[in-house]
């Protein structure tokens, strides 16, 4: 029995540990349980990528996912199964609630307080697989990918290519406000790759993470880079074609 009591308190320990202290302004702080298999996961994007999709198929409840983002940047959350609602938590490793349960949100957009480490949780039903789309806009005009040029006399820029299952790729271009754009990504099957297109101002112009959008035509207010990222949701490899036109 000992050995017991002394193994839960230990548990709990750790639990707190990697949780931190749970903070909310003109609130008492109250304690959290973490359950038994509670699993804690750290998110990394690939190289250039400013955006992933995590596949859960575990029997883990809760599950909390650890991210790090910077000041101001904007991040787009949303969580989808087709067996039952996911609902979302998350705060600051400051303790700052952005997501506070019993909101039963399953997607969440917004800019983001402080830099640090973001905690997010996903709540579900025993026996549940969802995907969990992450994607954060870059606040500086760093942008890792392949820059897009057109041809002398062209308008517009064709590229195929090919995705790991899970994964994303980068593309830029430069273009002038006023100008129209237009970008269209397409792959075998339907909505098997995903557009996100933002300024490297932050502005997002389309989340294919949170819409699954293939296709964006406007135009545009600033002139600066465009960041153009095909994302690969599925499970699988893609190959796709990606048509970038400015006028």
């Amino acid at each position: 029995m000992k050995g017991t009591i002394k193994s839960l308190i230990g548990c709990g320990m750790i639990g707190l540990g990697m949780l931190g202290t749970m903070l909310v302004p003109n609130r008492a702080a109250t304690a959290r349980t973490v359950p038994a298999g509670y699993q804690t996961e750290r998110i990394e994007f690939a190289p250039g990528a400013t955006s992933t999709v995590v596949y859960h198929n575990k029997n883990y409840y809760p599950v909390r996912y650890v991210i790090r983002a910077n000041a101001n940047q904007l991040m787009n959350i949303e969580a989808d199964s087709s067996k039952s609602p996911v609902f979302l938590t998350m705060s600051g490793a400051d303790g700052t609630r952005l997501i506070v349960a019993p909101e039963n949100l399953t997607h969440w957009r917004g800019r983001l307080p402080k830099t640090q480490d973001y905690y997010i949780e996903a709540l579900k039903p025993a026996n549940v697989d969802y995907n969990l789309r992450i994607a954060i806009a870059p606040n500086t005009p760093q942008i890792n990918g392949q820059r897009i040029k057109f041809a002398p006399g062209t308008t517009s820029e064709v590229i195929s290519g090919s995705l790991p299952a899970h994964s994303s790729r980068s593309y830029f271009a430069n273009a002038r406000a006023g100008q129209l754009m237009s970008v269209n990504v397409n792959s075998p099957g339907a909505n098997t790759s995903w557009l996100t297109l933002y300024g490297v101002d932050g502005t997002v112009l389309e989340n294919g993470n949170m819409s699954g959008a293939q296709y964006w035509h406007g135009r545009l207010l600033k002139t600066e880079d465009y960041h153009i990222q095909v994302d690969n949701p599925k499970p699988y490899p893609i190959n796709y074609t990606l048509t970038v036109a400015i006028q």
